[in-house]
């Protein structure tokens, strides 16, 4: 990461998604819940550290597997649009990547992987990268690309 105050906060708005807040000094890791409980954990963030927080978005396909129902196409594109919406409201400097390019690199992912495996593997990545951490599926994603915007060597500020 840049500067020794730089914070990253990696959003997955999956339907069961959530955010890891990586700093210099700590990993933070919260299931998405409820929008309440997604803007009580930003408002002391916001209010605090808004220019040293770099926010990364998984920014969702407009399109869906076949497999995916409507309502669950729906529900990502709602926290989709609610996460980036609310993060650049909150005066964030909101950066979009895609599963393709956080994801690349990553042990053991193979295309056309099935949603069960493929989430297998990605939480057994972030296991590895962060052993002393609780990761589960729901936040696994969000410290992956965390982890990615803290990997890249741009500077973000």
């Amino acid at each position: 990461m840049h500067g020794p105050s730089l914070r990253v906060l990696g959003i997955d708005p999956g339907m069961s998604g959530g955010c890891a807040l990586v700093t210099p000094d700590s990993v933070t890791l919260r299931k998405y819940t409820t929008e309440q409980e997604f803007l009580e954990f930003l408002r002391p963030l916001a209010e605090d550290h808004r220019k040293t927080t770099r926010v990364v978005i998984e920014d969702v396909p407009a399109f869906v597997a076949a497999a995916t129902s409507a309502s669950s196409s729906f529900k990502l594109g709602y926290n989709f649009g609610y996460h980036v919406g609310v993060c650049r409201m909150a005066g964030f400097r909101v950066d979009l990547v895609r599963p393709q390019v956080w994801q690349k690199g990553l042990k053991g992912l193979k295309p056309k992987m099935g949603y069960t495996d493929r989430k297998r593997v990605l939480k057994d990545n972030a296991c590895r990268k962060y052993p002393d951490l609780k990761v589960t599926h729901a936040v696994a994603d969000a410290l992956l690309i965390a982890d990615w915007a803290c990997a890249q060597q741009i500077e973000t500020f």
